[in-house]
């Protein structure tokens, strides 16, 4: 194993200490001084170990660690407010169970295909979730969604077979082709208020999802049932 600096001996700040294994693959990086990880940073990397990253970080870029399939963080610094398109992508060991409390939007493909990450709740002030951000998370654990969004794209929970929401907030506006596809553990679920558009898919493959209760009247949103074969629609519910 060797130690190889971007930066000779007494480098200004920022500078990155790689470690490499016998291999030449990347196993460790060390950074000093930074406040954001750049677009495609350490994609591919897939020796990558880390475990936590520095305190000061505010932004990670797209991509940045996309297919870092030993990435292993567990926590993400707390002034983090921004995680780029797909800058988690295929990070198969990351286990994040928390997300920083200033991040209000998660981009396309956040965290796709992450199927260790184990998040229970999001930041309340999130709100909007982009297409796919979450698809293929299967431990995934959300039984409630912040009060504040209004916006869930398309596949966005696909394949979450962990995912156990019982109701959807009243902000909502729309909710995307196949959001809740394939998601297994949702059993009966409640709309607390009356989304302008549900796409045709939203709960495609939902199989165990046999109850959702609206407070609409039978016809004032469209594609119902939304893919969701198995469920009895209880309209005009008020609870």
């Amino acid at each position: 194993m060797g130690i190889i600096s971007r930066f000779p001996a007494g480098a200004t700040k920022p500078y990155i200490e790689e470690i490499y294994n016998s291999d030449g693959q990347l196993i460790d990086a060390k950074m000093y001084g930074y406040k954001a990880i750049r677009d495609g940073a350490f994609s591919d990397c897939t020796n990558l170990a880390l475990t936590t990253l520095p305190s000061g970080i505010t932004n990670i870029g797209v991509g940045a660690f996309s297919n870092c399939t030993s990435l292993a963080l567990t926590t993400l610094p707390s002034g983090i407010t921004n995680i780029g398109v797909g800058a988690f992508s295929g990070c198969t060991n990351l286990a994040l169970t928390t997300l920083p409390s200033g991040i209000t939007n998660i981009n396309n493909r956040t965290f796709s295909g992450c199927t260790n990450l184990a998040l229970t709740t999001l930041p309340s002030g999130i709100t909007n979730i982009d297409d796919r951000a979450f698809s293929g998370c299967t431990s995934l654990a959300l039984t409630t969604l912040p009060s504040g969004i209004t916006n869930i794209g398309n596949r966005v929970f696909s394949g979450c077979t962990s995912l156990a929401l019982t109701t959807l907030p009243s902000g909502i506006t729309n909710i995307g082709d196949g959001a809740f596809s394939n998601c297994s553990s949702l059993v009966s679920l409640t709309f607390e208020g009356t989304p302008e558009s549900i796409g045709g898919s939203a709960f495609y493959g939902c199989s165990n999802l046999t109850t959702i209760n609206v407070p609409w009247a039978e016809g004032a949103v469209a594609n119902a049932p939304w893919g969701a074969t198995n469920a009895t629609i209880t309209y005009g519910y008020t609870g």
